[in-house]
Parts: structure tokens; sequence; C-alpha cells
């Protein structure tokens, strides 16, 4: 799980059918309205999924969390007009195969959700003030800290 939410940064590749039928890029503005009530909707989530991590100690703890993050996952595709995951449901939140819940595996989880959640954090201050893509992606450039390696 490399970021809990990558798609949130999707509809600015989602393209627009024109009036005359040819394809066409949203706007900035577009995208702003539509990203904005999302990205505040999805942080809380993401802090109580991270909350939720640290405290457990157990696979079941973990499965439990993980059921949690997808149901939001889910119902941020749902506000986004993304279709939904094509998994059963029975499957939601289930580890994959061979998954191992030890110290090291929580540490980078939670690492992973910390870089999420300073990533959402960023764009939804830049996303506030900016007013164009150039704007947005010198905001996002001047305040996200390079990956840790």
């Amino acid at each position: 799980m490399k970021y809990l939410l990558p798609f949130l940064i999707l509809p600015t590749l989602v393209m627009a059918q024109a009036p005359e039928g040819q394809m066409q890029a949203p706007s900035f503005q577009q995208i702003k309205q539509s990203m904005l009530p999302v990205i505040e909707e999805s942080l809380p989530g993401m802090k109580k999924a991270r909350a939720c991590l640290s405290k457990a100690d157990a696979l079941p703890d973990v499965e439990k969390c993980m059921k949690t993050m997808a149901e939001m996952a889910q119902a941020t595709q749902k506000k986004l007009g993304m279709p939904a995951g094509q998994k059963p449901s029975a499957d939601i939140g289930k580890p994959p195969e061979g998954f191992e819940w030890n110290a090291e595996t929580k540490k980078n989880m939670l690492s992973n959700i910390d870089r999420s959640i300073e990533q959402n954090s960023v764009m939804l201050e830049c996303m506030k003030k900016s007013n164009s893509n150039d704007e947005m992606n010198e905001c996002m450039s001047s305040k996200m800290s390079p990956p840790s390696r």
C-alpha cells in the first residue's frame, strides 16, 4: 500500500466531453471545485486509519483497519464518479495472501499513511489558494518534502 488514496489526483487526468464531441481537459477551477470537498472529507478518515493501525497488534486488528480504509476509498471513488473496485464485498479489507503483520510492516504502513496525509494536507492548502495549474504546481513543489529513502 504505497499511498492510502492515490486516486485523489486522478481527476486531474480525467478528460471531460466537450459539446462538439471533442475531448477537452477540465479547467483548473472545475478540478478544484470537485476535489476540495473530497480532500477535506478524506483527511479525517486517513487520520482515523492511521490511529487504528498504530494500535493494531495482531492481524485481526489490521483487518478491521483495512476494511475501514477500503470502505473509505470506495466512498471517495463514488463521490468522484469513478467506478467502484471490482472486488466482492467479502474481500474488502482483507490483506493479501502471505501478508505478515510485524513491527517492520507496521512501521512501513504508518510511514506511508503519514506521507499520504502530508501530501493531501499540502494539496488541500495549495488548491485553496491556487487559481491555476502553474500556481498549484509551484505551491506543491515548494511545500512537499522529498520522499524518505
